[in-house]
């Protein structure tokens, strides 16, 4: 019995001592994971200043990418539907094709059926659109079977009403002879009406024209009886005409003579007049000429002006989206110096990281160790020892709790691994960007949470495992049937610690990873910064022309201002000038016209004068016909009373 409680104090001895080296490892691993956590929230800042400070050129990329992206979709779906419709649609016009094709045929007897007046009907299994065309050929088929009906119906009312109003018509037309107002019978047919109506207007004509017979006879009688009435004084007057023949003889020789020296000096104004409207005549055209070059002149100018302001103002626009590009460059420049800052930052945290998980790794592997002693001495307390039985049975329900802390532990191994595998998924597709950094440190920083409360009670469950421990060695007699579960519980504990030393190993490969991502982003982003500032460079070159041609811009407009005003006055002078050239051009053919109506009277003077002579000598001998011809005239006037009367 002395040999056992030897053999349990060299036990519980060593069991102090694993607790108290487990209780130092718990507080080494506690304050690792404070450290770690600490590293967790300080890369979490840095992550997150890093996010605020590229968030301008990410979201200006992003909206650019989806403007693009969206752009291309709606290309594409526009693309996509309208081969879409030209499928369809070419589908469907061989489809109508062939079937038209298969029932032309058909489609003809229908046609010709159709203008029979017969009824035409598809053929069985006839296409949609087939069918629509012989639904079509019946409906005009009946049509023309209903208009032919209406025709032969309309023209057999016709004969019937014009064999019924028959004795009417000729007594309209008798009416209508003798003036009469003509009105169709009532509820005659619109043709009929129509017969009505121009014999209606037939007889008012013949009215008319008689009322006229009647007034030309009247003046005719009126007439009669004023050449009567003059008669006798035109023989009275005949004396007086041979005496003033007589003299207009003598005139017209004497004004003869006076016309010819008149007549040389009209021709000689003529031809002056003419000469100088032939000059000016000319000078008006060239004058219209310069005066339509210089209003087209003027118009190219006033386009002329019209670009080169809004030249000027498309510079204008685009000196301020230049500074504003350049002022968006220098930002994007600034942004991307913070963010190397910030990358390396990251790639060092990452590294401190990768350390850390190969201590705690380390650390695991000491533990397992610790617990394989431990696994040993209790073997040891089991060949010692029955009587522990009792004691180690609530020191089972101890470790009972411990287990469930080791599935915890074990449960955060699990997650460790899926959230690896999804840092490297998130590491792939982010690219240059490492957004999904900041999520993989947060779920580093919850784990290292979760891992610290862990370590906590494994450290509260040994100090009870201690105290129990004591309660054992007074009772170890009656505690040694549950070794054998404490024995289970330890291996479980080694399995559970083997595999947090696995997720740290592969936390510590992914952490590496992240750290060789993180290098060949701070190598892009570097390369990015180079093209920034090479587009500032040249943003700034860009605005410096375009400053300059602002200037020259500036100057042109004065220029073509003045030029403007100047092709204005011109443009009036011009038209004053082309004005001033019309009117005296008018003013020469109002001289020449009057000149040629002046020879032409002095022509036609002189030949009148000769006339005048003739037609005195003929006067004289009509005068003396003229007598005989009167009392002629008076019998005819006295037959033509009569027969007027009559």
């Amino acid at each position: 019995m002395a040999r056992i409680y030897a053999e349990l104090s060299g036990v519980a001895e060593s069991v102090r001592d694993a607790s108290s080296a487990a209780e130092k490892k718990a507080l080494v691993a506690e304050e690792r994971a404070r450290a770690a956590e600490q590293q967790a929230n300080a890369a979490e800042q840095r992550l997150a200043s890093l996010e605020q400070r590229i968030a301008g050129a990410e979201q200006r990329a992003m909206f650019a990418e989806q403007s693009l992206a969206a752009a291309e979709q709606r290309s594409n779906q526009a693309e996509q539907r309208a081969v879409t419709a030209e499928q369809r649609e070419a589908q469907r016009k061989n489809e109508l094709v062939e079937a038209l094709a298969a029932v032309e045929a058909d489609v003809v007897e229908g046609v010709q059926r159709a203008v029979a007046g017969e009824r035409v009907r598809p053929p069985a299994g006839a296409k949609p659109e087939v069918a629509r065309i012989y639904m079509e050929l019946a409906a005009i088929g009946e049509r023309l079977a209903t208009a032919e009906q209406r025709d032969h119906q309309r023209r057999a009312e016709l004969a019937e009403a014009m064999h019924m109003l028959e004795g009417e018509l000729v007594d309209a037309v008798q009416r209508a002879a003798t003036g009469e107002r003509v009105r169709p019978p009532s509820g005659a047919k619109p043709e009929v009406a129509r017969i009505f109506m121009e014999l209606s207007g037939l007889g008012e004509r013949m009215a008319v024209a008689e009322q006229r017979e009647q007034k030309r006879r009247a003046d005719l009688g009126e007439v009669l009886g004023v050449v009567e009435d003059y008669l006798p004084r035109l023989g009275d007057g005949l004396g007086t005409v041979m005496a003033s023949v007589e003299q207009t003889a003598a005139n017209s020789r004497d004004f003869n003579s006076s016309l010819s020296g008149f007549a040389q000096a009209i021709e000689m104004l003529a031809t002056s007049a003419e000469e100088s409207s032939s000059s000016i005549l000319e000078m008006t055209a060239t004058s219209d000429e310069v005066a339509e070059n210089v209003g087209e002149l003027a118009a190219s100018v006033r386009e002329t002006v019209s670009s080169i302001e809004e030249m000027a103002y498309s510079i204008r626009e685009v000196a301020k989206n230049v500074d504003g590009l350049s002022l968006t460059a220098e930002e994007t420049s600034s942004s991307m110096n913070q963010m190397d800052v910030s990358i390396d930052q990251v790639q060092s945290n990452a590294n401190e990281t990768a350390r850390l998980s190969e201590e705690v790794a380390m650390d695991a592997e000491k533990g397992a160790e610790a617990i394989l002693k431990t696994i040993s001495e209790i073997y040891r307390i089991k060949e010692s020892s029955q009587e522990a039985v009792s004691v180690i049975s609530n020191l089972n329900f101890r470790i009972e709790a411990i287990g469930q802390i080791l599935d915890t532990i074990d449960e955060v191994a699990e997650q460790t691994n899926l959230l690896a595998l999804n840092a490297a998924i998130l590491s792939a597709q982010a690219g240059e960007h490492g957004k999904g950094f900041q999520v993989v440190a947060e779920q580093i920083k919850e784990l290292a949470d979760r891992s610290s409360a862990s370590t906590k009670d494994i450290s509260d469950l040994i100090k009870t495992i201690q105290q129990e421990s004591k309660n054992a060695i007074a009772a170890v007699e009656r505690g040694a049937h549950n070794v054998d579960r404490g024995v289970e519980v330890s291996n479980e504990a080694e399995r559970a610690l083997k595999k947090i030393t696995e997720s740290s190993q592969k936390s510590t490969n992914m952490v590496r990873a992240i750290a060789r991502a993180t290098v060949e982003q701070a190598k892009g982003s570097k390369q990015v910064t180079d093209a920034i500032g090479r587009i500032a460079e040249t943003v700034q070159q860009i605005a410096a022309a375009t400053a300059e041609q602002a200037r020259g811009s500036e100057l042109i407009m004065k220029s073509a201002e003045k030029m403007r005003t100047i092709t204005q006055h011109v443009e009036r002078s011009s038209q004053e000038q082309a004005r001033g050239g019309r009117q005296m051009s008018s003013s020469i053919e109002q001289i020449s016209a009057m000149i040629n109506n002046l020879n032409t009277s002095q022509r036609t003077w002189s030949h009148k004068g000769e006339q005048i002579l003739d037609a005195a000598k003929k006067i004289e001998e009509a005068a003396r016909a003229q007598e005989q011809t009167l009392r002629q005239l008076g019998n005819a006037l006295e037959r033509l009373r009569r027969s007027v009367a009559a």
